[in-house]
């Protein structure tokens, strides 16, 4: 029936409609767990939410990305509204996310807090213990698939930084069963042979299944009993796996690893030329000036009459001392100037002729100063000095505290 044949672009089109039109699919809850997780520079969040038996596609776009108060990771088990659909360009049905929240962790998210608790406990993550990097290796171990993109980049960047370098690959797989026993026989294996300076263990990205094997805890244990320092270099910048904690360095990528483990020469030259070229420079200006200052002694009369310059020396010297000496009596003699006003003051102060400006009088009997009224008699005779007269009188009456005549 020919009328009836259609073609790819029709039938796909044909059942995003159905999906579309279906109620149930329009805004369908589903949970599982997130695998494959992948931010776009967008802003659209791309991820696989799987169970024990089955997968979907997922997409959550910016907009409602946006809405989210955590950030998904590989391992989290999450609860989502979305509806069902299919992008017809490539035939792919998948889920388009409204709205996600988490659901509890997935189990190897909590293998990974397990281990990762355990081993820290036990200090294989102590930065105390970790070794530093070689400056200048000439030669390099790497861990890690030897047909896979990852060694082809640590190759790469580490002939472009230093064309010299050995790069000795002992080849494990990276992925699935054995993967862990093969990565920790290779390591062990590049410690016997000791001939590598710093060894680079990773592998390219992927899911959390992907980069299981280098959370696996015979490897932990391989990288934190070599004896030659380690870098981690597993997956993409945003993957952390126990490797990169036990690791004695942590690098992004393959490729970052390559750049922390090997020196770039041309780089190192040009420095070197620089720092010589800058110390040349300041050698010849520190001889021009010391030329300069010798030609000047040369030249100097002291140089010719060094009885003169002793006598110069002397001179300034005793100058030096006068100055001194000035200095010590003038300041002796200010101290003693304030000393003696400070005496005067108080002298002033206790001066009778003082006190009787200040309204005060005294009283003579018989040409002798009174201190006290005791003895006085009515009738007796006394003299009052006040500030600018004599007075003569007579006692008419005494009145005392105690004496009341």
């Amino acid at each position: 029936m020919p009328e009836w044949t259609l073609s790819v672009s029709e039938l796909n089109e044909y059942v995003r409609k159905k999906l579309a039109g279906d109620p149930m699919l329009r805004s369908v809850h589903v949970k599982g767990e997130i695998s494959g997780f992948k931010r776009h520079i967008s802003g659209h969040m791309y991820f696989t939410l799987k169970d024990e038996n089955a997968r979907v596609s997922c997409a959550m776009f910016r907009t409602q990305a946006t809405t989210l108060s955590f950030q998904p990771q590989d391992g989290h088990k999450v609860r989502l509204i979305a509806s069902a659909g299919l992008y017809a360009a490539s035939g792919t049905y998948q889920l388009y996310v409204e709205s996600m929240e988490k659901d509890g962790t997935g189990n190897l998210f909590e293998q990974f807090e397990r281990l990762k608790r355990r081993l820290a406990d036990e200090g294989l993550f102590d930065p105390a213990v970790k070794k530093p990097l070689p400056v200048m290796p000439k030669t390099i171990g790497v861990v890690t698939s030897s047909v896979g993109a990852a060694f082809r980049d640590i190759v790469r960047v580490s002939k472009m930084r230093d064309p010299s370098v050995t790069i000795i690959i002992a080849p494990c797989a990276v992925q699935g069963a054995g993967a862990a026993e093969e990565i920790a026989r290779a390591i062990q294996m590049l410690n016997k042979d000791k001939r590598s300076e710093v060894i680079l263990v990773g592998r390219g990205g992927g899911s959390m299944e992907d980069l299981w094997a280098f959370n696996e805890e015979i490897v932990a244990r391989a990288i934190f009993a070599s004896k030659i320092p380690i870098i981690s270099c597993v997956g993409h910048e945003i993957d952390f796996t126990i490797s990169d904690f036990v690791a004695d360095t942590r690098a992004a990528t393959p490729s970052n690893a390559a750049e922390i483990a090997v020196a770039d020469v041309a780089s190192l030259k040009k420095t070197l030329f620089q720092l010589g070229s800058r110390l040349k420079g300041a050698l010849k200006s520190d001889i021009t000036k010391k030329r300069m200052r010798l030609s000047a002694i040369a030249k100097s009369s002291c140089l010719s009459h060094p009885t003169r310059m002793l006598i110069d020396d002397k001179r300034r010297t005793l100058k030096w001392y006068k100055e001194l000496i000035d200095r010590t009596l003038y300041a002796i003699t200010d101290r003693k100037r304030k000393d003696l006003n400070g005496l005067m003051d108080i002298l002033n102060a206790v001066n009778p002729e003082n006190v009787l400006k200040r309204g005060y009088s005294v009283v003579y009997k018989d040409g002798n100063l009174l201190k006290s009224a005791q003895g006085l008699q009515n009738g007796e005779k006394i003299t009052i000095r006040m500030q600018d007269a004599l007075i003569h009188a007579d006692v008419k009456s005494v009145t005392g505290k105690e004496t009341n005549t």
